[in-house]
């Protein structure tokens, strides 16, 4: 997917205990400013469960860097699915 970087979601910030879910940081829209946070927009989990149902949300660059590691495409399809199902089916309309 073009314009788009795919962050793996973990639990602590040694990024050692994945919670099962990917961020979908839609880059190629920029950063915008919430309160005195750096921000992406995108599609995150809405649960703190792993392949959560997923919705439009935002994530600051900072919280990305501390909890996230960025991971390729094809991954991100391993771990979670449902945002693929989600992404596919907006990017088709």
């Amino acid at each position: 997917m073009k314009h788009v970087r795919f962050y793996e979601e973990f639990s602590n910030t040694r990024k050692t205990k994945s919670e099962g879910n990917v961020f979908a940081a839609f880059v190629g829209n920029g950063t915008h400013w919430s309160g005195d946070q750096l921000c992406y927009e995108g599609v995150g989990a809405v649960f703190f469960r792993p392949n959560s149902a997923v919705a439009g949300c935002a994530s600051s660059v900072d919280r990305l860097r501390q909890y996230g590691k960025r991971i390729s495409e094809q991954r991100a399809r391993v771990i979670h699915p449902k945002l693929f199902t989600y992404l596919d089916m907006t990017e088709a309309q």
